[in-house]
């Protein structure tokens, strides 16, 4: 265990499964009795069997912590290989270019602050997520099938034919989960 400015780095010993170990840790330094003062996030690096892999798995914790407050704020816990779509764009150094990469994707749905373009995130969103089922996205979403599919239409004037497009399917969701990540 080493203590630096902002940050402390615990090197540990465990078997397949960190997480118990990981959770005692936390639990042991949080609360009122421990450094319960201020929250702290946690990454947890994967593991690594030499030495000279140490400065690459501190790297991944780092980038686990930061993906894990942009994600869910303060006080998280995140693991680097749970972090999907989300670990690549970790890698990437200028938040302003993910900014301007969900901005010209999503073009009038990303507009933040404005009910309508949030709504029709939301729908998108359910509709990625269901993998373009309609009557499951309605059913989510307590829409009649109808007014779903003038919703669709809504959408794919604002950013193009994304049911007939799987590459505008992934860029859009890429986007979107880009807006989920805070502090950007």
């Amino acid at each position: 265990m080493a203590g630096f400015n902002q940050e402390v780095v615990v090197v540990l010993k465990t078997g397949d499964n960190p997480d118990p170990l990981v959770r005692s840790m936390i639990a042991e330094v949080s609360g009122t009795g421990g450094g319960g003062r201020r929250t702290f996030s946690t990454g947890v690096s994967r593991a690594v069997t030499a030495i000279a892999d140490l400065p690459a798995a501190y790297e991944e914790a780092r980038r686990a912590v930061r993906m894990g407050r942009r994600l869910n704020g303060p006080g998280s816990v995140v693991h680097f290989d749970a972090l999907g779509v989300y670990r690549l764009l970790s890698l990437v150094p200028d938040p302003a270019e993910l900014r301007d990469f969900a901005r010209q994707t999503l073009k009038g749905l990303a507009v933040d602050g404005d009910p309508d373009a949030e709504d029709l995130r939301t729908t998108l969103e359910v509709l990625l997520d269901t993998n373009l089922n309609v009557a499951e996205a309605a059913r989510r979403l307590h829409f009649h099938y109808n007014t779903l599919r003038y919703r669709i239409g809504k959408i794919e004037r604002l950013v193009g034919p994304f049911m007939e497009r799987p590459d505008l399917r992934l860029d859009l969701s890429v986007a979107l989960r880009i807006l989920h990540m805070r502090g950007l």
